[in-house]
């Protein structure tokens, strides 16, 4: 198998609008059962929704908690869901350590983190929508995240939860940015 990895010189939002023509093309080859993105203040996921109207696929919206308020904030969710998405929160690896006083999901986190913030984050929402059954164990995910803001990186990977850890597999890194923020 042959595949093509893109890397972008820097992380961050700028990358957004090619790692959505990235993940499309990928998409449009088959084989891929759910689609999987983060989003704190919603511009990907409207990006996302946009790009992928015509493939008539729902997408899967993971937000998260800033400053105590659910976010992508709710007029966005609301958009989304008209449109046929579902927007979904979780509990990421850096907080289940400081909840269960147990170091390995921080560690764990901090590792992707080597490869890229983006690497973490698309790794940690396809764990969490399938610890949370939303995704089942086993599906072939498309996963698209960034670093802070926008997207950066995509992969393809097999989903599985945090009770199953060992089963969750990251099969194809479609793009990522060159080197890793300093965040």
């Amino acid at each position: 198998m042959k595949t093509e990895i893109t890397y972008f010189e820097k992380s961050g939002e700028d990358n957004t609008s090619d790692v959505l023509a990235i993940a499309l093309k990928r998409f449009q080859q088959g084989d891929i059962d759910a689609i999987v993105i983060a989003s704190s203040f919603g511009m990907t996921a409207k990006m996302a929704a946009d790009v992928f109207t015509g493939e008539k696929v729902p997408l899967l919206i993971v937000g998260e908690v800033l400053e105590g308020k659910q976010s992508p904030p709710p007029d966005v969710c609301q958009l989304l869901t008209k449109k046929g998405h579902q927007v979904i929160w979780g509990l990421p690896m850096g907080a289940m350590s400081k909840f269960s006083r147990n170091d390995t999901p921080a560690l764990i986190a901090d590792a992707y983190k080597r490869v890229s913030e983006g690497f973490k984050v698309v790794c940690e929402i396809i764990l969490i929508a399938t610890s949370s059954g939303y995704l089942q164990a086993g599906q072939k995910v498309l996963s698209i995240a960034g670093t802070h803001s926008g997207a950066d990186t995509a992969v393809v990977a097999r989903a599985a939860g945090y009770a199953d850890f060992k089963a969750f597999q990251v099969h194809e890194i479609l793009c990522k940015p060159y080197q890793r923020s300093a965040a």
